[in-house]
Protein backbone atom coordinates (compact mmCIF):
# COMPACT_ATOMS: atom_id res chain seq x y z
CA UNK A 1 0.00 0.00 0.00
CA UNK A 2 1.26 3.45 -1.17
CA UNK A 3 2.37 5.59 2.08
CA UNK A 4 1.14 8.93 0.59
CA UNK A 5 2.48 12.25 3.05
CA UNK A 6 0.25 14.46 1.14
CA UNK A 7 -1.97 14.79 4.32
CA UNK A 8 0.36 14.53 6.68
CA UNK A 9 0.02 17.72 8.78
CA UNK A 10 -4.08 16.98 8.78
CA UNK A 11 -3.09 13.83 10.53
CA UNK A 12 -0.76 14.80 13.03
CA UNK A 13 -2.72 17.26 14.06
CA UNK A 14 -5.66 15.24 14.66
CA UNK A 15 -3.39 12.73 16.31
CA UNK A 16 -2.21 15.12 18.72
CA UNK A 17 -5.50 16.92 18.95
CA UNK A 18 -6.89 14.04 21.23
CA UNK A 19 -5.43 11.01 22.57
CA UNK A 20 -6.96 7.55 21.16
CA UNK A 21 -9.04 9.32 18.55
CA UNK A 22 -11.02 6.62 17.01
CA UNK A 23 -10.95 5.63 13.37
CA UNK A 24 -14.64 6.67 13.10
CA UNK A 25 -14.18 9.89 15.11
CA UNK A 26 -11.35 10.62 12.57
CA UNK A 27 -13.39 10.10 9.34
CA UNK A 28 -16.34 12.24 10.79
CA UNK A 29 -13.94 15.12 11.13
CA UNK A 30 -12.62 15.10 7.78
CA UNK A 31 -15.91 14.00 6.09
CA UNK A 32 -17.19 17.50 7.18
CA UNK A 33 -14.76 19.38 4.47
CA UNK A 34 -13.60 16.70 2.34
CA UNK A 35 -15.34 14.86 -0.91
CA UNK A 36 -15.25 11.13 -1.00
CA UNK A 37 -11.89 10.49 -2.89
CA UNK A 38 -9.93 12.68 -0.50
CA UNK A 39 -11.31 11.62 2.60
CA UNK A 40 -10.37 8.05 1.68
CA UNK A 41 -6.79 9.16 1.43
CA UNK A 42 -6.74 10.58 4.39
CA UNK A 43 -8.02 7.45 6.18
CA UNK A 44 -5.75 5.51 4.55
CA UNK A 45 -2.57 7.82 6.09
CA UNK A 46 -4.81 7.68 9.08
CA UNK A 47 -4.80 4.24 9.60
CA UNK A 48 -1.31 3.68 8.53
CA UNK A 49 -0.41 5.57 11.76
CA UNK A 50 -2.72 4.09 14.03
CA UNK A 51 -1.92 0.94 16.42
CA UNK A 52 -5.63 0.45 17.82
CA UNK A 53 -6.39 -3.09 17.21
CA UNK A 54 -10.04 -1.57 17.08
CA UNK A 55 -9.17 0.56 13.80
CA UNK A 56 -7.18 -2.32 12.26
CA UNK A 57 -10.73 -4.21 12.31
CA UNK A 58 -12.33 -1.31 11.15
CA UNK A 59 -9.75 -0.59 8.66
CA UNK A 60 -10.81 -3.76 6.98
CA UNK A 61 -14.50 -3.14 6.53
CA UNK A 62 -14.03 0.64 5.12
CA UNK A 63 -11.70 -0.35 2.93
CA UNK A 64 -13.79 -3.59 1.44
CA UNK A 65 -16.97 -1.51 1.30
CA UNK A 66 -15.19 1.36 -0.36
CA UNK A 67 -13.67 -1.45 -3.01
CA UNK A 68 -9.50 -0.37 -1.97
CA UNK A 69 -8.17 -3.39 -2.70
CA UNK A 70 -4.44 -2.86 -2.20
CA UNK A 71 -5.84 -1.54 1.39
CA UNK A 72 -7.49 -4.16 1.77
CA UNK A 73 -4.84 -7.09 1.35
CA UNK A 74 -2.36 -4.64 3.39
CA UNK A 75 -4.71 -4.49 6.35
CA UNK A 76 -5.89 -8.36 5.87
CA UNK A 77 -2.15 -9.23 6.48
CA UNK A 78 -1.79 -6.53 9.49
CA UNK A 79 -4.59 -8.17 11.45
CA UNK A 80 -3.55 -12.21 10.41
CA UNK A 81 -0.08 -10.89 11.98
CA UNK A 82 -1.23 -9.46 15.19
CA UNK A 83 -1.75 -10.82 18.72
CA UNK A 84 -5.27 -10.49 19.49
CA UNK A 85 -7.14 -13.15 18.41
CA UNK A 86 -10.09 -11.20 17.39
CA UNK A 87 -7.78 -9.60 14.80
CA UNK A 88 -6.88 -12.22 13.07
CA UNK A 89 -10.56 -14.09 13.15
CA UNK A 90 -11.64 -10.85 11.13
CA UNK A 91 -8.88 -10.98 8.89
CA UNK A 92 -10.20 -14.08 7.63
CA UNK A 93 -13.58 -13.11 7.57
CA UNK A 94 -12.18 -9.93 4.89
CA UNK A 95 -10.38 -12.43 3.04
CA UNK A 96 -13.30 -14.65 2.46
CA UNK A 97 -15.08 -11.89 1.16
CA UNK A 98 -13.01 -10.59 -1.32
CA UNK A 99 -12.31 -13.93 -2.79
CA UNK A 100 -16.01 -14.08 -2.87
CA UNK A 101 -16.47 -10.93 -4.34
CA UNK A 102 -14.46 -12.07 -6.81
CA UNK A 103 -16.00 -15.70 -7.28
CA UNK A 104 -13.11 -17.18 -6.54
CA UNK A 105 -12.66 -20.23 -4.14
CA UNK A 106 -15.75 -20.51 -3.53
CA UNK A 107 -16.50 -23.97 -2.17
CA UNK A 108 -13.11 -23.53 -0.37
CA UNK A 109 -14.08 -20.38 0.98
CA UNK A 110 -17.49 -22.51 2.59
CA UNK A 111 -15.26 -25.35 3.83
CA UNK A 112 -13.13 -23.36 5.55
CA UNK A 113 -16.10 -21.29 7.18
CA UNK A 114 -17.87 -23.13 10.04
CA UNK A 115 -20.71 -22.09 12.04
CA UNK A 116 -20.24 -19.06 13.80
CA UNK A 117 -19.03 -19.56 17.19
CA UNK A 118 -18.25 -15.99 18.76
CA UNK A 119 -20.15 -13.49 20.81
CA UNK A 120 -18.24 -10.62 18.59
CA UNK A 121 -21.79 -9.00 16.93
CA UNK A 122 -19.72 -7.47 14.28
CA UNK A 123 -18.22 -11.01 13.49
CA UNK A 124 -21.26 -12.72 13.37
CA UNK A 125 -22.75 -10.47 11.34
CA UNK A 126 -20.28 -10.70 8.55
CA UNK A 127 -20.62 -14.02 8.63
CA UNK A 128 -24.34 -13.91 7.07
CA UNK A 129 -22.70 -10.87 5.41
CA UNK A 130 -20.18 -13.58 3.68
CA UNK A 131 -22.83 -16.13 2.83
CA UNK A 132 -25.29 -13.52 1.11
CA UNK A 133 -22.11 -12.37 -0.79
CA UNK A 134 -21.23 -15.83 -2.22
CA UNK A 135 -25.53 -16.62 -2.73
CA UNK A 136 -25.30 -13.81 -4.95
CA UNK A 137 -21.98 -14.26 -6.76
CA UNK A 138 -23.51 -17.79 -7.73
CA UNK A 139 -26.90 -15.88 -8.90
CA UNK A 140 -28.44 -18.30 -5.79
CA UNK A 141 -30.97 -15.64 -4.27
CA UNK A 142 -33.42 -17.86 -2.28
CA UNK A 143 -31.77 -17.55 1.12
CA UNK A 144 -31.18 -14.12 1.04
CA UNK A 145 -34.08 -13.22 3.10
CA UNK A 146 -32.81 -16.17 5.94
CA UNK A 147 -29.80 -13.67 6.00
CA UNK A 148 -31.39 -10.75 6.23
CA UNK A 149 -33.65 -12.06 9.07
CA UNK A 150 -30.44 -12.91 10.86
CA UNK A 151 -28.28 -9.57 10.21
CA UNK A 152 -31.19 -7.26 10.87
CA UNK A 153 -31.89 -8.99 14.54
CA UNK A 154 -27.64 -8.40 14.98
CA UNK A 155 -27.59 -4.91 13.36
CA UNK A 156 -29.79 -3.66 16.49
CA UNK A 157 -26.90 -4.59 19.17
CA UNK A 158 -24.08 -3.33 16.95
CA UNK A 159 -22.78 0.22 19.08
CA UNK A 160 -19.47 1.06 17.03
CA UNK A 161 -20.73 3.95 14.67
CA UNK A 162 -18.36 3.35 11.86
CA UNK A 163 -19.87 -0.44 11.49
CA UNK A 164 -23.20 0.71 12.33
CA UNK A 165 -23.50 2.74 9.36
CA UNK A 166 -21.56 0.16 6.87
CA UNK A 167 -23.45 -2.76 7.84
CA UNK A 168 -26.91 -0.77 7.30
CA UNK A 169 -25.34 0.37 3.80
CA UNK A 170 -24.87 -3.10 3.22
CA UNK A 171 -28.12 -4.02 4.53
CA UNK A 172 -30.06 -2.03 2.25
CA UNK A 173 -28.06 -3.07 -0.61
CA UNK A 174 -29.10 -6.81 0.47
CA UNK A 175 -32.75 -5.47 0.95
CA UNK A 176 -32.96 -4.71 -3.07
CA UNK A 177 -31.37 -7.49 -4.06
CA UNK A 178 -33.77 -9.57 -1.96
CA UNK A 179 -37.15 -7.51 -2.82
CA UNK A 180 -35.58 -6.63 -7.24
CA UNK A 181 -35.07 -10.81 -7.25
CA UNK A 182 -39.01 -11.27 -5.97
CA UNK A 183 -40.16 -8.42 -8.12
CA UNK A 184 -41.48 -6.40 -5.39
CA UNK A 185 -39.79 -3.02 -7.14
CA UNK A 186 -41.18 -0.60 -5.01
CA UNK A 187 -39.53 -1.80 -2.34
CA UNK A 188 -36.66 -3.06 -3.74
CA UNK A 189 -36.29 0.61 -4.85
CA UNK A 190 -36.90 2.55 -1.85
CA UNK A 191 -33.90 0.62 -0.15
CA UNK A 192 -32.10 1.46 -3.30
CA UNK A 193 -32.47 5.14 -3.16
CA UNK A 194 -31.65 4.99 0.76
CA UNK A 195 -27.91 4.23 -0.11
CA UNK A 196 -27.83 6.94 -3.40
CA UNK A 197 -28.70 9.77 -0.89
CA UNK A 198 -25.78 8.93 1.47
CA UNK A 199 -22.89 11.37 0.31
CA UNK A 200 -20.43 8.46 0.11
CA UNK A 201 -20.23 5.00 -0.61
CA UNK A 202 -19.42 5.55 -4.58
CA UNK A 203 -18.84 2.07 -5.50
CA UNK A 204 -22.03 0.72 -4.01
CA UNK A 205 -24.12 3.43 -5.84
CA UNK A 206 -22.46 2.79 -8.84
CA UNK A 207 -23.03 -0.61 -8.71
CA UNK A 208 -26.82 0.34 -7.70
CA UNK A 209 -27.24 2.36 -10.37
CA UNK A 210 -26.59 -1.20 -12.65
CA UNK A 211 -29.04 -2.89 -10.77
CA UNK A 212 -31.72 -0.22 -11.19
CA UNK A 213 -31.54 0.26 -14.63
CA UNK A 214 -32.18 -3.49 -15.17
CA UNK A 215 -35.35 -3.36 -12.74
CA UNK A 216 -36.86 -0.52 -15.37
CA UNK A 217 -36.89 -3.33 -18.28
CA UNK A 218 -40.38 -4.04 -18.11
CA UNK A 219 -41.13 -0.21 -17.55
CA UNK A 220 -39.24 2.52 -19.25
CA UNK A 221 -35.95 2.28 -21.48
CA UNK A 222 -35.37 6.29 -20.47
CA UNK A 223 -34.99 5.62 -16.77
CA UNK A 224 -33.08 2.37 -16.93
CA UNK A 225 -30.68 3.88 -19.37
CA UNK A 226 -30.49 7.04 -17.01
CA UNK A 227 -29.12 4.66 -14.23
CA UNK A 228 -26.86 2.99 -16.65
CA UNK A 229 -25.67 6.34 -17.54
CA UNK A 230 -25.31 7.35 -13.69
CA UNK A 231 -23.26 4.13 -12.84
CA UNK A 232 -20.94 4.99 -15.73
CA UNK A 233 -20.16 8.57 -14.51
CA UNK A 234 -19.53 6.76 -11.65
CA UNK A 235 -17.38 3.95 -12.71
CA UNK A 236 -14.97 6.05 -14.51
CA UNK A 237 -15.11 8.55 -12.02
CA UNK A 238 -13.71 6.11 -9.66
CA UNK A 239 -11.12 4.39 -12.94
CA UNK A 240 -13.25 0.95 -12.15
CA UNK A 241 -12.33 -0.48 -15.25
CA UNK A 242 -14.02 -3.80 -14.34
CA UNK A 243 -17.40 -2.08 -13.42
CA UNK A 244 -16.88 0.16 -16.62
CA UNK A 245 -16.43 -3.13 -18.79
CA UNK A 246 -19.93 -5.09 -16.75
CA UNK A 247 -21.76 -1.31 -18.25
CA UNK A 248 -20.17 -1.44 -22.21
CA UNK A 249 -20.70 -5.50 -22.37
CA UNK A 250 -23.81 -6.38 -20.65
CA UNK A 251 -25.77 -4.10 -19.33
CA UNK A 252 -26.09 -1.34 -21.49
CA UNK A 253 -26.72 -3.82 -24.79
CA UNK A 254 -28.45 -6.03 -22.58
CA UNK A 255 -31.28 -2.99 -21.85
CA UNK A 256 -30.91 -1.52 -25.61
CA UNK A 257 -31.77 -4.92 -27.05
CA UNK A 258 -33.99 -5.66 -24.92
CA UNK A 259 -35.86 -2.44 -26.07
CA UNK A 260 -34.53 -2.47 -29.67
CA UNK A 261 -32.51 0.57 -29.46
CA UNK A 262 -29.44 -0.72 -30.93
CA UNK A 263 -27.94 1.85 -33.30
CA UNK A 264 -24.17 2.36 -32.24
CA UNK A 265 -24.09 -0.33 -29.66
CA UNK A 266 -21.51 -3.08 -29.70
CA UNK A 267 -20.26 -5.60 -27.16
CA UNK A 268 -17.78 -8.25 -27.00
CA UNK A 269 -20.03 -10.71 -24.80
CA UNK A 270 -21.29 -13.01 -27.22
CA UNK A 271 -24.07 -13.74 -25.95
CA UNK A 272 -25.11 -10.17 -25.54
CA UNK A 273 -24.11 -10.14 -29.37
CA UNK A 274 -26.55 -12.94 -29.87
CA UNK A 275 -29.08 -10.69 -27.83
CA UNK A 276 -28.33 -7.63 -30.28
CA UNK A 277 -28.51 -9.90 -34.05
CA UNK A 278 -32.35 -10.43 -32.34
CA UNK A 279 -33.29 -6.99 -32.00
CA UNK A 280 -32.09 -6.24 -35.43
CA UNK A 281 -33.81 -9.50 -37.02
CA UNK A 282 -31.38 -11.61 -37.61
CA UNK A 283 -32.74 -15.02 -35.50
CA UNK A 284 -30.37 -17.04 -37.89
CA UNK A 285 -27.22 -15.32 -37.12
CA UNK A 286 -27.85 -15.37 -33.51
CA UNK A 287 -28.92 -18.93 -33.46
CA UNK A 288 -25.34 -19.98 -34.78
CA UNK A 289 -23.91 -17.54 -32.05
CA UNK A 290 -25.76 -19.27 -29.01
CA UNK A 291 -25.44 -22.82 -30.41
CA UNK A 292 -21.80 -22.50 -30.67
CA UNK A 293 -21.09 -21.36 -26.94
CA UNK A 294 -20.04 -24.01 -24.36
CA UNK A 295 -22.17 -22.39 -21.59
CA UNK A 296 -25.83 -22.78 -20.89
CA UNK A 297 -27.69 -20.15 -18.68
CA UNK A 298 -31.41 -19.01 -18.32
CA UNK A 299 -30.23 -15.74 -20.81
CA UNK A 300 -29.19 -17.93 -23.67
CA UNK A 301 -31.71 -20.31 -23.56
CA UNK A 302 -34.17 -17.26 -23.28
CA UNK A 303 -32.30 -16.21 -26.67
CA UNK A 304 -32.16 -19.00 -28.30
CA UNK A 305 -36.48 -18.98 -28.07
CA UNK A 306 -36.29 -15.42 -29.48
CA UNK A 307 -34.16 -17.17 -32.28
CA UNK A 308 -36.48 -19.69 -33.23
CA UNK A 309 -39.59 -19.15 -31.43
CA UNK A 310 -39.18 -22.94 -30.08
CA UNK A 311 -41.19 -22.87 -26.79
CA UNK A 312 -38.97 -25.38 -24.99
CA UNK A 313 -36.27 -22.78 -24.82
CA UNK A 314 -38.63 -20.42 -23.07
CA UNK A 315 -39.66 -23.70 -20.45
CA UNK A 316 -35.95 -24.16 -19.49
CA UNK A 317 -35.10 -20.87 -19.17
CA UNK A 318 -38.28 -20.11 -16.70
CA UNK A 319 -36.97 -23.39 -14.51
CA UNK A 320 -33.28 -21.94 -14.77
CA UNK A 321 -34.38 -18.79 -13.25
CA UNK A 322 -37.00 -19.55 -10.70
CA UNK A 323 -35.45 -23.43 -9.34
CA UNK A 324 -31.77 -22.88 -10.24
CA UNK A 325 -31.61 -18.68 -8.92
CA UNK A 326 -34.46 -18.22 -7.38
CA UNK A 327 -34.41 -14.80 -9.79
CA UNK A 328 -38.48 -14.13 -10.12
CA UNK A 329 -37.66 -10.72 -11.68
CA UNK A 330 -36.06 -12.16 -14.84
CA UNK A 331 -38.34 -14.94 -15.11
CA UNK A 332 -40.94 -12.60 -16.55
CA UNK A 333 -38.69 -12.31 -19.50
CA UNK A 334 -39.69 -15.77 -21.23
CA UNK A 335 -43.10 -15.43 -19.84
CA UNK A 336 -43.30 -12.23 -21.44
CA UNK A 337 -41.78 -13.32 -24.36
CA UNK A 338 -44.20 -16.95 -24.77
CA UNK A 339 -47.12 -14.50 -24.52
CA UNK A 340 -45.66 -12.43 -27.36
CA UNK A 341 -45.12 -14.89 -30.19
CA UNK A 342 -48.64 -16.51 -28.67
CA UNK A 343 -46.97 -19.60 -28.00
Amino acid sequence: MGNSKRYDGIINSYLESRTGLELHQFISMVQLSNDESRMIELVKDFCQQSHSNLDNRLALEFFYLHGCHEELTYFIHINKESDNPLNRLYANYYQHMSHASLNRKIDEIIEMTPSILTSDLGLQCLHYFLYAEIDITRKQYDRLGYYLNKIQTLLQKIDNPLLATSFNIRTHILLFMYYWKRNELILARKHAYRVLQHPDYSLQKAKLHIYLGLSYIYEDFEAAIYHIDEATLLAKRLENKEIVSYIADFAKPFICAHFGQIEGIMTTNPIEQAHIEIAKGNQMKARNILEQLSVETPFTQYYLGLATNNQKYFIHSFEGFMEQRGDHFFAKLPLHATEMVGL
